[in-house]
């Protein structure tokens, strides 16, 4: 099937990206796609040398630069879907190295009318870090589970969007720190247009190479998922790549602490200890769960790696938790 080669905008949302974002332009520059291709960056008000990275690449008449104040991912989004003038827009990362074939089998999709975006798959460098592995594995396995080609959730990081689609149901709100491409994929769906996952469009993801930097956030992708829900109550069981097994790990965890503290605090007290053996009975269940979750990661990958994944899920876990606690206080107080 050929695909369509009409122009295509591609947008990059670039906040301190010094590291890969050279790397990021040549691949874009170097897709193997007839069409024309134009490629926006929009520089949040980086602090590193990221727009000085960029400027000898505008020399091109390819390239545009934008620069904003810090803004957030969204807002720089936003202008660069503005400034696009093509009818085909791809969010690229500043940390997300295509495929050479990335774009033309995304572009494949677009055949059919109906079709309001396509995703392509994330894989994990081997040359990242052990903890930047660890949580590139876990959603490379989320992405293998997936067995439909239609999804209900498409990320920004290589996604393709049709421009008619995104101007149809308004660009990315704003309010949303994270977990604005959930939004926009839940509004795109409920206007009637399927979102595609192509396990065959392939790109490099660099994730966060340390645990703390991970778990900032996480932090904020569970504020923004709490937000999700309380504006989409039917999405409490997650969707296309946040499944129920997911989303049920917060509550478990949770449940485990409160027990855990509880039943110590009667322990202590002389009384029963059987809320503390409930809490530790249930945190092992859920670690047991991420201990099978890590064998299937390791049966891929083959990398001893994949057995930190268990450990870093109960710290990831632990973090939700804090940020629920977090965004139900605001919550409370923003009614009071």
């Amino acid at each position: 099937m050929p695909a369509v080669l009409e122009p295509v905008s591609v947008v990059i949302p670039m906040y301190n990206g010094a590291k890969y974002i050279q790397r990021v332009l040549d691949r874009v520059l170097s897709q193997r796609y007839t069409g024309r291709i134009e490629v926006i960056v929009v520089d949040d008000g980086s602090t590193d040398r990221s727009a000085d990275l960029v400027r000898p690449y505008v020399d091109s008449e390819r390239v545009k630069l934008l620069e904003q104040t810090n803004q957030g991912a969204a807002s720089a989004t936003n202008n660069g879907i503005r400034a696009a003038g093509n009818s085909i827009i791809c969010l690229v990362d500043s940390d997300v190295l295509l495929y050479p074939d990335w774009l033309a089998r995304v572009m494949e999709e677009f055949q059919d009318p109906v079709v309001g975006a396509v995703q392509g798959y994330y894989k994990t460098p081997a040359s990242i870090s052990i903890w930047g592995r660890a949580m590139g594995y876990d959603i490379e396995k989320r992405y293998d589970d997936i067995r439909d080609k239609y999804v209900t959730q498409v990320c920004t990081g290589n996604t393709a969007y049709r421009q008619k689609a995104l101007q149809e149901v308004g660009l990315f709100d704003e309010d949303f720190t994270y977990g604005y491409d959930n939004d926009m994929s839940y509004r795109l769906v409920r206007a009637g247009y399927r979102l595609v996952f192509r396990k065959d469009a392939l790109c490099d993801h660099y994730w966060k190479e340390t645990l703390a930097s991970y778990l900032k956030q996480q932090y904020h992708s569970a504020y923004g998922r709490m937000q999700l829900i309380s504006r989409y109550p039917d999405k409490k069981g997650g969707d296309s790549v946040s499944g129920l097994r997911m989303i049920l790990q917060v509550p478990a965890t949770l449940a485990a602490l409160i027990l855990i503290i509880s039943g110590a605090i009667l322990f202590w007290s002389g009384k029963t200890a059987i809320l503390l053996y409930g809490g530790v009975l249930l945190g092992l269940l859920v670690i047991i769960d991420r201990f099978l979750f890590s064998i299937g990661v390791f049966r891929k990958q083959h990398d001893p790696t994949a057995f930190l994944i268990p450990l870093v899920h109960l710290i990831r876990n632990i973090v939700w938790c804090w940020a629920l606690a977090a965004w139900s206080l605001q919550t409370r107080r923003k009614r009071a």
